[in-house]
């Protein structure tokens, strides 16, 4: 998405006169967002954001503009630390669908140094997202999350049988699929790991990239956040970050097996493209150390769930 356009110094004035900001200057373009383009901004009051998306998402008839405003929208009702929602393109100002949001300090952090107290503000806060209430029209906006992990497996099974051990892993997700029990849906970030944080000075500031929000089983974000962690070598922090959301929550995520096989999809054929974020928010892996590390986490898995 960086080869997005610059905003024109016309489009900048017209969000301005939107906003009712007195003065609005491009500051630059921002890193991250895969499936958007970030463009900072700023005015006297302070900076914002601005977000464009991938034309695909208009392509598959998704808005996704709407459904990242809408989701700022709940998380700011509810105290939850996330960027507010500032303005959405209604008029066409942008070629892209696109929104303004509020600039938040901080960084992703791969490398706490209090990794346990770490992972529980990583599960308690993502248990003040599951418990938000969502009116019948957000269930039709956010639809059920994973669907695109769930295809890449049925569809492009390829993907995963590349893998030495491809064929026992998607044995296995049949396998818990068929025991798998729908638990009731909440709603879901579909792609919350600490990557999708921002931290200072070891306070959680926000969660960030609300892009893709679903309704799914609590069980998927927990999943996915502690497969991710245990992808960085940090075992003990994963179990940490799964003990407190049971704890805290009272959910006992019978399902979680379930969606740690869907999980262990996500990174095929080659969990070495995820190498370079994970370089660029200062956790040092080499692609042989990443490659080596998954095998680890899947060996592990499939001998637990055997």
């Amino acid at each position: 998405m960086q080869d997005t356009p610059l905003p024109t110094e016309e489009q900048l004035v017209r969000v301005r006169e939107a906003i009712g900001a007195n003065s609005l200057l491009h500051s630059e373009r921002m890193t991250g967002g895969l499936g958007c383009t970030m463009d900072l901004l700023s005015e006297p009051g302070g900076r914002l954001v601005l977000r464009r998306y991938g034309p695909w998402y208009a392509e598959r008839g998704e808005d996704a503009a709407a459904r990242e405003m809408r989701a700022l929208e709940l998380l700011q009702r509810a105290n939850i630390p996330a960027p507010a929602p500032i303005w959405i393109d209604r008029d066409g100002v942008f070629d892209e669908q696109a929104i303004v949001i509020s600039y938040v300090d901080g960084k992703p952090d791969l490398t706490p140094s209090n990794p346990f107290d770490w992972a529980e503000r990583l599960a308690l806060t993502l248990i003040k997202i599951h418990e938000v209430r969502l009116s019948d029209e957000d269930r039709d906006l956010f639809k059920p999350g994973a669907g695109e992990d769930i295809e890449k497996i049925t569809q492009n099974p390829e993907l995963v049988l590349q893998h030495p051990l491809g064929e026992r892993l998607l044995r296995r997700r049949v396998a818990l699929g068929q025991e798998f029990s729908e638990s009731a849906s909440v709603f879901s970030h579909t792609d919350y790991w600490p990557g999708n944080t921002l931290w200072s000075d070891g306070d959680l500031n926000a969660v960030i990239d609300w892009e893709s929000p679903g309704t799914s089983s609590r069980a998927m974000d927990v999943a996915y956040c502690s497969m991710d962690i245990r992808y960085l070598g940090l075992d003990k922090i994963a179990d940490r970050f799964i003990a407190t959301y049971r704890e805290a929550s009272g959910e006992d995520l019978k399902d979680l097996v379930h969606w740690e096989s869907v999980a262990l999809c996500r990174p095929m054929p080659d969990i070495a493209e995820w190498v370079p974020a994970w370089n660029a928010f200062g956790r040092n892996i080499t692609v042989d150390d990443a490659r080596s590390r998954y095998t680890e986490v899947l060996e592990e898995f499939l001998e637990r769930t055997g």
